[in-house]
């Protein structure tokens, strides 16, 4: 299978969708709270450095820039090709909007900001992004994490309200056996347990709803349970070993005991509010992973080569997108949440760096000098090249 079979192209293309959006939406947020402040927008880019085009309304009509690659602007002797569009009510506009050749990454460029771009100029007029107050500056760079939560937060609802949810049934039968990659058969099914049977007494001790049966269960990894169970009047019991198993939960990771069934789950469909409610719940779920699973990284609970990058992401989008439009969204909505959370963090070049400056400078009551904060920048980006250029380096040996 070559680089450019069909399968490749398609996780390319499935990656460069599910990125995509998501790096719209955040830049996006930075643009509409930018906007709204009253902060001059001077581009707003999809996708990174160098540029392939640029549009932007001029008071003599619409302007379009295509920006030639440097192996060709010799041959073509030229850096630029701009055309205009003639438009009967032309209005000026301060704002470039930029397609950029780097799919992964976009940005929004806001006067008198220090940022990735290194760029240091500041005049202190009114619109600039120095200028305002500092609640406004905070609002604006929170802008990306709150519209990738609130993406999060509409994908997981509108998921719910078209598909339903599957809930539970009270009892102790079977509606499923659990299989693993690491364990395909679980004790359970190895003994003969089927699914529809019905669990009667774990130890001899009756059990009548499905969290008896757990409880007794995962308090007993690593030993020799006896299973009563029923299956078309007929009774049938064995010697069952309790295998341990580390699961996610809400407070982290916890190793239990498992024999590997699963409860009967009934379908339900949900309305609007149902569909919101369990929409917020499954974001602040997977925000709780996340925070989670970045402590136990850095204590060290967790190893680096558990922590995936974009050439992982890129599998995991084709695979979500091979299964369907519901599972590449759901996908979706899942690193929507892990962007926002990652890019809170206090660590210079994302917007918990600019937070923490800001915070830093109301603190303070002043401004940093503008060389501190292009060191910061400086530091920052070095170190966020690094993180990628090594979890990347991993993806690969992993392939």
């Amino acid at each position: 299978m070559g680089f450019f079979s069909i399968d490749t192209l398609f996780t390319i293309a499935a990656a460069i969708f599910t990125l995509g959006i998501l790096i719209l939406i955040h830049e996006l947020g930075h643009f509409m709270i930018a906007r709204m402040v009253g902060i001059r927008v001077e581009r707003f880019s999809i996708g990174m450095p160098p540029r392939l085009l640029g549009i932007q309304n001029k008071v003599d009509g619409l302007w379009m820039k295509f920006f030639i690659p440097w192996f060709l602007q010799r041959p073509f002797n030229a850096e630029t090709v701009e055309f205009r569009i003639p438009r009967k009510h032309p209005k000026a506009s301060d704002t470039e909007y930029a397609l950029s050749w780097t799919p992964f990454g976009g940005y929004v460029k806001m006067s008198g900001m220090i940022d990735e771009s290194m760029d240091g100029e500041t005049t202190g007029k009114p619109w600039e992004f120095s200028s305002k107050k500092r609640w406004q500056q905070l609002l604006t760079i929170s802008g990306g994490v709150i519209m990738n939560a609130i993406l999060a937060f509409v994908i997981f609802s509108a998921i719910l309200y078209t598909t339903g949810m599957d809930e539970p049934v009270a009892g102790t039968s079977v509606g499923s056996m659990v299989s693993t990659e690491e364990r395909p058969i679980f004790p359970a099914e190895a003994a003969g347990i089927q699914e529809n049977d019905q669990i009667i007494t774990i130890n001899g001790q009756a059990v009548s709803e499905w969290e008896e049966l757990t409880t007794i269960v995962q308090a007993l990894p690593g030993q020799m349970i006896a299973v009563e169970w029923l299956r078309n009047g007929t009774r049938y019991t064995d010697s069952i070993l309790v295998v341990k198993e580390t699961v996610p939960t809400a407070e982290g990771t916890l190793d239990i005991g498992m024999i590997g069934i699963g409860r009967v789950l009934e379908h339900k469909e949900l309305g609007l509010l149902e569909s919101v409610q369990y929409g917020a719940r499954s974001t602040y779920m997977f925000g709780t992973l996340m925070a989670r699973g970045f402590w136990y990284m850095i204590t060290g609970e967790t190893s680096m080569d558990q922590v995936g990058g974009p050439v992982m992401i890129a599998q995991m989008a084709g695979e979500m997108a091979r299964r369907g439009w519901l599972d590449i969204f759901y996908f979706m909505a899942i690193i929507s949440v892990n962007l926002a959370f990652i890019n809170i963090l206090p660590i210079p070049g994302l917007d918990g760096g600019h937070f923490l400056i800001i915070s830093i400078e109301g603190i303070i009551r002043r401004p940093l000098p503008i060389n501190v904060k292009l060191v910061i920048q400086q530091v920052g980006m070095l170190f966020l090249l690094g993180l990628v250029l090594f979890i990347t380096i991993q993806d690969i040996a992993r392939l």
